[in-house]
């Protein structure tokens, strides 16, 4: 799976200067940022999942990865920067977004799948899976938070009283609840599809043995 994130990720990387190479223009070099955003709970995923950590280590750590989830389901709403930009065909943009966006969110999702992992080893299957789920709909609500009220996962260290304030404010507005679990959900179902094929790939050499 390494191997095939890093071929995904030369992808992207070679469109986006592919791009600025022939259009001489910067336009969607706000995309690496986000790219970056996006890897990071995956990284923290990937470190969790290897090192022994105490339960106070192990929930410090948690809470970091949630705080940089809604970064990997955000990257889709870049799309709604598709316009033709001359004299760069639109096609190419295209491709550039979709695949920025399907890189995130397998991001995403992968590291949603490392912490399922974790969280096997100290709850019951009921809990597990309703911290999933909790979990794509706090990732929901922080897409909304950074994409409609401009807020940052940094926020939380540098502003952290008026973005608690904004929260308790916005739990009580029917769109942003519409807009958080519709992102949520979508995110949870491509989850337990990522999870299933996973699984899969691990039973079916067994069941052919």
């Amino acid at each position: 799976m390494k191997n095939k994130l890093i071929l995904l990720t030369t992808l992207c990387l070679a469109l986006e200067l592919g791009r600025m190479a022939y259009s001489g223009s910067l336009s969607y070099i706000f995309l690496l940022w986000n790219l970056f955003l996006a890897a990071i709970p995956y990284l923290v995923s990937v470190h969790i999942q290897r090192t022994q950590n105490s339960i106070p280590k192990l929930l410090g750590k948690s809470m970091l990865w949630l705080l940089f989830l809604p970064n990997a389901l955000y990257i889709i709403t870049d799309l709604k920067h598709l316009h033709e930009r001359p004299p760069v065909p639109e096609w190419f943009d295209c491709l550039l977004l979709f695949s920025y966006s399907t890189l995130a969110l397998f991001f995403g999702l992968l590291s949603l799948y490392n912490m399922h992992q974790v969280f096997k080893r100290y709850a019951s299957a009921f809990t597990q899976h309703a911290t999933v789920f909790c979990i794509s709909l706090l990732a929901g609500f922080g897409v909304y938070l950074g994409r409609e009220e401009r807020w940052n996962s940094w926020d939380l260290f540098t502003n952290p009283f008026d973005l608690l304030s904004e929260c308790l404010s916005l739990s009580t507005v029917p769109h942003v609840w519409a807009f958080s679990t519709c992102y949520g959900i979508a995110f949870l179902i491509m989850y337990y599809i990522i999870s299933s094929l996973i699984h899969y790939r691990h039973e079916a050499p067994n069941q052919l043995a």
